[in-house]
């Protein structure tokens, strides 16, 4: 090495420890103003912001990881919810209706979201053990928190085939759409489809334990403990994917759900079943014009692809309105689910349409 590049790497390293200096500084007096401007934050508590909203996630106790669906409830677990009994039988599906006359006919077999399994309410309260005392048949509830279009096809393709149901009722809402093109929800990983030709393509199978890679997990862990990060991704709306609680896919919602009610149809045909596709409507749809429109776009989208599949539809939307659900909102929804009652005027609608339609 010469003389002159000796002298030089001297240079190099120590305006490299310069600009390193420099860059920390900066950063630690962006993150002082950041405290200083939010009188909720302090200059000495470096709490971890990604620990606060984890704390969020929604309880786990009767759930657990499942490789295919993502998540699943535990067969045979019981405890409460909200001071609710929340049980469920040997197959996964809700406990319901253990104490009243016994059932009989042609099974029914409910899949569904948190408004199908019944957030919020007790066993006998949810709208699959309404219409089963009001069907007299035995009615299986099957739904599950949280999950999109596509985890409820992929639960009806599991059980479907196990327990030989004459009818299968898949119940849905706007939202259950746009989390086809979620591969991580509420700090859970999920399965999803990709558009493949004219059909679907699964990915994310086996579904990952993890929200985020362990390579990213000592990273996030030491950036979560900064206010000025927290804020400049709550500014460019990233706050979800970084803390874990929503990552997209970037498909498009509508194409894949609309290929799923194709996949739903060809396994109830396949299993000699009928099959009735029902969209319910979310509480806020009575408070907020733009959301009831844009709701009902969508539900009336996918609907009309359930019905070109073959299936039969039904959107109980109308009797809620007929009902004025919005003058009196707590008796029909709590907790942005279905209260009793609520559960009581969907189950009244889906019976009404078992009695003139799908069997």
């Amino acid at each position: 090495m010469s003389g002159r590049d000796s002298g030089r790497a001297p240079s190099l390293i120590g305006g490299m420890a310069l600009a390193a200096v420099t860059v920390t500084l900066c950063l630690l007096a962006g993150e002082a103003i950041s405290r200083l401007l939010d009188p909720a934050a302090s200059l000495w508590r470096w709490p971890s912001y990604l620990a606060e909203v984890s704390e969020q996630a929604p309880g786990t106790t009767q759930f657990a990881y499942d490789a295919t669906l993502g998540w699943a409830p535990i067969a045979g677990s019981a405890g409460t919810m909200l001071g609710k009994s929340l049980s469920f039988t040997a197959t996964g599906t809700r406990a319901q209706n253990r104490e009243g006359p016994p059932a009989t006919g042609p099974l029914i077999v409910a899949f569904g979201d948190s408004m199908t399994e019944g957030f919020a309410v007790g066993d006998d309260e949810t709208w699959p053990a309404a219409l089963q005392r009001l069907t007299g048949r035995p009615v299986l509830n099957a739904g599950v928190r949280g999950y999109g279009l596509d985890q409820m096809v992929l639960r009806a393709e599991r059980l479907v085939p196990e327990l030989r149901p004459s009818t299968v009722v898949l119940a849905f809402i706007a939202d259950d759409i746009s989390r086809t093109a979620l591969l991580v929800r509420d700090f859970r990983s999920k399965p999803y489809f990709v558009p493949d030709g004219e059909g679907l393509a699964q990915r994310n199978l086996p579904v990952p334990e993890a929200s985020f890679p362990p390579s990213m997990t000592w990273l996030r862990n030491m950036v979560g403990h900064s206010h000025l990060f927290d804020r400049i991704v709550t500014r460019l709306g990233a706050r979800p994917f970084w803390t874990g609680r929503e990552i997209g896919t970037g498909v498009d919602p509508f194409v894949v759900s609309c290929r799923l009610m194709d996949r739903f149809a060809a396994l109830v045909r396949r299993e000699g079943a009928s099959g009735l596709a029902v969209a319910l409507p979310e509480q806020g749809v009575f408070f907020d014009a733009k959301a009831a429109a844009g709701q009902r776009e969508a539900l009336t989208e996918i609907l009309g692809c359930a019905a070109r599949a073959g299936l039969a539809t039904l959107d109980t939307s109308p009797a809620f309105t007929k009902e004025n659900v919005g003058r009196d909102i707590d008796a029909y929804y709590t907790l942005m689910h279905f209260t009793a009652r609520g559960a009581d005027l969907a189950a009244r609608e889906i019976a009404a349409a078992l009695s003139t339609g799908a069997k």
